[in-house]
């Protein structure tokens, strides 16, 4: 099953679930003050549904599974109490039970948060894709990252991405030779689990790689690859960055909160670097990048056949160039 494929199903799912809320409303002729529960129950059907949609397909173990209904079936059964009790169905005062425990159920809450965070769930989602060329000569890569660990380095040969996105990863499709992935942050919440992504890269073919990352420990292994242009933005991140290095230019493009960030240029490549960096610092090698009025730069940048373009901006971090 496609993304898009998932995404109408899930769509489909709400509003046949809003539907019917209104529908049982009018059928049983409840005023609103005594059928609002159904709207809880709707959010538990609908959230379930989400979950085990976007799950289909996936290498992911039962327990996983489980966890990620943990919230759907707390929902589901608060709203049917509810629901039984104000449209009397039931012999129940669900409301004086909520009033008088809510404490205890606030604690549950907490201890299943926490559970969540430490209880072994056996493998989360494991998401394996493959993005072929589809005849393009150039490519475009987008990557939008979270917490967790981003190892970028050398694909196969003829596949414009290839890896392992343990975590989940939503792909959209732009077109030959031009892809988006994102972290599925459904598969993130409400537990906590961090991404660990293998990303390679089509080796020998010109790339635009964009990253967009948060709270990341990422490395960005460039030095076997032709990207010709690269733009990474992250937050609270450590970010290590190895550049191109048979490749006639590279524009490089770095937005850095409160980051550390180290880019690596290879041997033989020339460099111009400008930084603005507002209370954080950056270090550059300059016996290999002299000091200049406006930054750094080696004394053969103008000439040499391979050479990289590189512009800082930043807030609280640290940037170092070496």
């Amino acid at each position: 099953m496609t993304a898009t494929q998932k995404g109408s199903l899930i769509g489909g799912i709400w509003l046949i679930a809003i539907g019917s809320v209104f529908l049982i409303q009018q059928a049983l002729d409840l005023s609103w003050a005594r059928a609002w529960p159904l709207f809880m129950i709707m959010a538990g059907v609908g959230s379930g549904a989400s979950a085990l949609i976007g799950l289909a397909g996936r290498r992911i173990s039962p327990l996983a599974v489980a966890w990620a209904l943990v919230w759907p079936v707390l929902l589901l059964a608060v709203g049917t109490l509810l629901f039984l009790d104000l449209a009397g169905f039931a012999e129940l005062d669900t409301l004086d039970l909520l009033a008088r425990w809510w404490p205890v159920i606030l604690i549950v809450i907490g201890l299943l948060v926490l559970a969540g965070a430490f209880w072994p769930r056996g493998r989360g989602v494991d998401d394996r894709i493959s993005v072929p060329l589809g005849g393009a000569a150039s490519g475009e890569v987008t990557l939008k990252f979270g917490a967790g660990r981003l190892d970028v380095g050398r694909g196969t040969p003829g596949i414009l991405v290839d890896g392992s996105f343990e975590g989940g990863v939503l792909r959209r499709d732009l077109g030959p030779g031009r892809v988006e992935l994102e972290a599925d942050i459904s598969q993130v919440f409400p537990f906590g689990n961090q991404l660990a992504w293998q990303v390679g890269l089509a080796p020998g073919l010109p790339l635009s790689l964009r990253l967009e990352g948060g709270a990341a420990k990422s490395v960005l292994d460039l030095a076997e690859l032709q990207v010709t242009s690269l733009v990474v933005k992250t937050g609270a991140s450590d970010t290590r960055i190895i550049l191109p290095r048979d490749i006639p230019a590279c524009d490089v493009r770095i937005d850095a909160g409160a980051a550390q960030v180290a880019v690596e240029i290879p041997a033989g490549v020339a460099a111009r670097i400008r930084s603005q960096v507002g209370l954080g610092t950056t270090n550059v090698d300059t016996v290999r990048f002299p000091r200049t009025p406006d930054g750094w730069e080696s004394a053969d940048f103008t000439t040499a056949e391979r050479r990289a373009e590189i512009r800082i901006a930043g807030g609280l971090g640290s940037v170092r160039i070496s």
